[in-house]
């Protein structure tokens, strides 16, 4: 076995596992659950606000796949009870079951609201990660048909778009090193309030739909397309290289892709045990080609070094590669190794919370009812929750997926609490505006 799995907890790979395999199958209607739909009515006449009848009532129409009864009733719910993110998780499954991908995330970005400790909320979670990337690159197919359309003016002078830097070394190991040292720029450069930064997701997603390939590679002839796709006045991108005695050097440009100005790359050199001075000097200077001046805690939190450990950051780096591939396994590994050499890596800790997430829920949806399943079995029809029926649908399902969570009462928790647990991470910028055809 890989030294990179061995440390990586058993239980987390076996729910993996599971998720990946399961097919979920909806065999109900709702004549199967006629006396539970009439005791659930009859508790509502009662009780119109009774959470548990309106709840369990949306569950049962939303295994039925009947989809609009589901979606009313699990609304009315939320409402009603607005703690519970199991319902808010099924809710969105309904909206996700009627194609509604943006309804679904409207849904789902509130998993914020709940405790780290809910499994419920990193299912939501999952799946909001697992629809943004989705809906980015829709939304990036639009644009390339449109792309005609396109002008000077869609730019914003004050949006920066970091490209992954372009590996020029001969050592293999370090061949994730661009990838990484571009996603510490996006931070650093994130600190300076004169500026937005496309996220690199986004940016993962034009690479992929433009073909770009492994180097990834821009320069002045590629940075105006580039620019104009994601409203990006402004593009920087490069290259980085470790020698054989072991000297790292980054050569990266700043474009300002507005007014078509497009200056030599700001280049910068030293020891590879001095990766981060390089990357922070590369960044003051892009500023001052800028003409953007840091205030003084801007600078204090770009000079912050992520982490001290070299190897820690190239799993980091790798983990990032994996990621934009969309190999949410592979690098929820990376990420918690990374973390596992260094405790105090906090970008590496975010992206492993963020991944565990993706892993278990992110892709498509069924896959995220198998987690869901695996956590409290599916609601069983009148006189059907004898151990045969949960076990004969469990098999399907895969009922260790989640085994290392405990449902119960979901609540909310402080914000830091949400904070602490990568919520930040999903606070994405807004898309780009689509442009307006004649």
């Amino acid at each position: 076995m890989p030294a990179l799995l061995r440390e990586f907890p058993i239980v987390v790979l076996c729910m993996l596992f599971f998720a990946s395999c399961a097919t979920v199958k909806f065999d109900e209607n709702s004549g199967d659950y006629r006396k539970q739909i009439a005791t659930f009515e009859a508790r509502l006449r009662n009780n119109p606000n009774d959470f548990e009848a309106l709840r369990d009532l949306g569950i049962i129409y939303f295994q039925s796949k009947q989809y609009p009864q589901a979606k009313d009733y699990l609304k009315k719910a939320s409402v009603v009870d607005t703690r519970d993110a199991k319902t808010l998780f099924y809710y969105g499954m309904t909206l996700e079951f009627q194609n509604d991908q943006q309804g679904a995330l409207a849904a789902y970005i509130n998993y914020t609201d709940f405790s780290g400790l809910s499994p419920y909320r990193k299912l939501m979670e999952g799946r909001y990660r697992s629809l943004t990337r989705d809906v980015i690159q829709q939304q990036l197919q639009t644009l390339l048909i449109q792309e005609d359309k396109l002008g000077d003016e869609d730019m914003s002078p004050t949006t920066l778009a970091v490209f992954p830097l372009s590996y020029q070394g001969k050592d293999e190991k370090y061949s994730s090193l661009g990838t990484g040292l571009s996603e510490m720029m996006i931070i650093d450069f994130g600190q300076v309030s004169k500026l937005r930064l496309v996220e690199r997701i986004r940016i993962d997603a034009l690479l992929a739909e433009l073909r770009f390939g492994q180097t990834n590679k821009v320069d002045p002839a590629t940075a105006p397309r580039l620019g104009k796709l994601l409203s990006a006045g402004r593009i920087a991108g490069g290259t980085c290289n470790v020698s054989d005695k072991n000297v790292v050097r980054l050569d990266v440009s700043s474009w300002d892709v507005v007014k078509k100005k497009f200056p030599e790359p700001s280049g910068q050199s030293d020891a590879l045990d001095n990766l981060f001075k390089v990357q922070k000097d590369v960044v003051f200077a892009v500023l001052k080609n800028m003409g953007i001046a840091p205030t003084k805690a801007e600078r204090e939190k770009i000079q912050r070094i992520p982490t001290k450990n070299l190897q820690a950051f190239l799993l980091y780096s790798i983990g990032l590669e994996k990621e934009s591939a969309r190999d949410y396994e592979a690098a929820s590994v990376y990420f918690n190794q990374a973390v596992s050499l260094d405790p105090n890596f906090a970008p590496a800790k975010s992206k492993a919370d963020a991944l565990e997430a993706l892993s278990l829920a992110g892709g498509n949806k069924e896959k995220a009812l198998a987690a869901a399943y695996g956590i409290e079995p599916p609601i069983a029809p009148e006189g059907g929750y004898a151990e045969d029926l949960v076990a004969k649908r469990l098999q399907h399902l895969g009922n260790s997926i989640g085994s290392s969570f405990y449902p119960g009462q979901d609540s909310r928790k402080a914000a830091e609490e949400a904070a602490m647990a990568g919520a930040a991470i999903g606070n994405l910028p807004n898309p780009p505006p689509h442009p307006v055809g004649p």
